[in-house]
């Protein structure tokens, strides 16, 4: 009996001893995530995320965003097929006029063919599914609404063993209240970085986010006097007017300017972009609200409501804004919006400064702040010639748009525009 219950006293100590162990491993004193490093990484369709061995096969990246993100990555030219949307739509998107050349240079050592394009803009198709099937590429990046738009399509890719990574539409990422990074655009980076064994890199990418937005917000600390502003003709699903509007701007944020739309509200995890008329925007704006229309879309604002908007704005002050959203957005085209946005509105900015600050963004992100663009020479746009991205983006625009990516507005009272100072020295 004494045995019987020194035996029960022994089990019940072990059994303390144990859960005391289990409780010290797998809560670390409270502190932390600890408890769920044995979580694997999944990725935004929920699938385990697991390094690539190698890229001798190269690099599929196909809808809205992948090919941005295996630019940032500095893997352009392990490219073999991206999609169609980036054949030879540059305009708004900056990593075009670093990555497609690299891109078009790469493919052929590495498939034994051109670069490889998809059939449909922003999707894959049954044939497109028999092109990746035929390249066996060693990795395939899409976003992650693939999974329910072209479901049948990433199930037969699924079928031919392909090593699939699903990416986030991200499109504020930035959190409104502290400017770090969102949640989602950290979740991007480990994504990609475990793909692609590329810490040091997505690291890198972290850091160009953090230093530019702090770097942007020092500027913008200096101005004693807020001004307002309303952005017009921004992009979503295509080019649009003086309607095209946001309640929540980036660029307006970090720059200081208080947004006339702010009072609606915003959708932070689509585009965000809504529709204002100018009975509404009269009743918010002010005598000294400045109009920023994107360069993408002031093309579109001739149409009647885009002209009954611009005469609210006749005798303000004008500039154009850099090129927002563009098949997808454009992260350090709207940090380049912000420093623009600081040289236009406040003067706090010289010309060659602006400039210089968006070299050095681009180069972070890009690689490289030269265009090294091969393409568009049937709009009669010059090649860059080593020509910054920032200046051969502008030209591009005026071949295309007719208008600048950066410059002063004039805004008549009849509501047509007049553009002046458009190249920064």
């Amino acid at each position: 009996m004494q045995k019987s219950i020194m035996y029960a006293v022994l089990a019940v100590a072990i059994i303390a001893v144990a859960g005391i162990c289990i409780y010290v491993l797998t809560n670390n004193g409270g502190s932390g995530d600890d408890s769920k490093t044995d979580d694997p990484l999944r990725d935004f369709s929920g699938y385990e995320v697991t390094p690539v061995e190698n890229l001798d096969r190269g690099i599929v990246a196909v809808g809205q965003d992948s090919f941005r993100w295996v630019t940032y990555f500095g893997l352009a030219d392990k490219c073999v097929m991206v999609d169609m949307n980036d054949k030879t739509n540059y305009l708004g998107k900056a990593f075009m006029y670093q990555g497609k050349t690299l891109a078009l240079n790469g493919a052929k050592p590495i498939s034994g063919q051109d670069l490889a394009f998809t059939t449909a803009n922003c999707s894959v198709t049954d044939e497109d599914v028999k092109t990746i099937l035929d390249l066996r590429p060693s990795v395939v990046v899409v976003p992650e609404g693939f999974e329910s738009d072209c479901k049948k399509q990433m199930d037969a890719l699924r079928s031919g063993g392909l090593h699939i990574v699903h990416i986030g539409y991200v499109y504020t990422f930035l959190d409104a209240k502290t400017f770090k990074i969102t949640d989602a655009v950290e979740k991007q980076l480990d994504i990609l970085a475990k793909t692609f064994k590329a810490q040091k890199r997505a690291d890198e990418i972290r850091d160009a986010f953090k230093t530019t937005v702090d770097d942007i917000r020092s500027i913008g600390s200096k101005v004693t006097s807020k001004k307002t502003g309303y952005i017009g003709c921004l992009a979503y699903n295509g080019a649009h007017g003086a309607d095209s509007s946001i309640p929540y701007f980036i660029p307006f944020a970090l720059a200081n300017v208080d947004n006339i739309m702010s009072y609606d509200t915003m959708d932070y995890v689509d585009s965000g972009v809504k529709v204002y008329s100018a009975d509404v925007i009269s009743q918010k704006m002010k005598d000294d609200t400045i109009l920023f229309l994107d360069a993408t879309g002031i093309y579109k604002a001739n149409d009647n409501t885009s002209v009954g908007i611009l005469k609210l704005f006749a005798g303000h002050d004008a500039f154009i804004s850099y090129p927002y959203i563009w098949t997808g957005i454009n992260y350090e085209n709207v940090l380049a919006c912000a420093y623009q946005i600081l040289h236009d509105a406040y003067g706090l900015l010289s010309d060659a400064e602006l400039k210089s600050k968006i070299d050095d963004l681009n180069k972070k992100f890009l690689g490289s702040q030269i265009s090294n663009r091969s393409e568009l020479t049937s709009k009669d746009v010059p090649l860059p010639g080593g020509a910054s991205i920032y200046d051969d983006m502008s030209a591009v625009f005026d071949a295309f748009r007719g208008n600048a990516t950066h410059g002063k507005i004039t805004v008549s009272d009849d509501g047509t525009l007049a553009f002046t100072d458009q190249a920064a020295a």
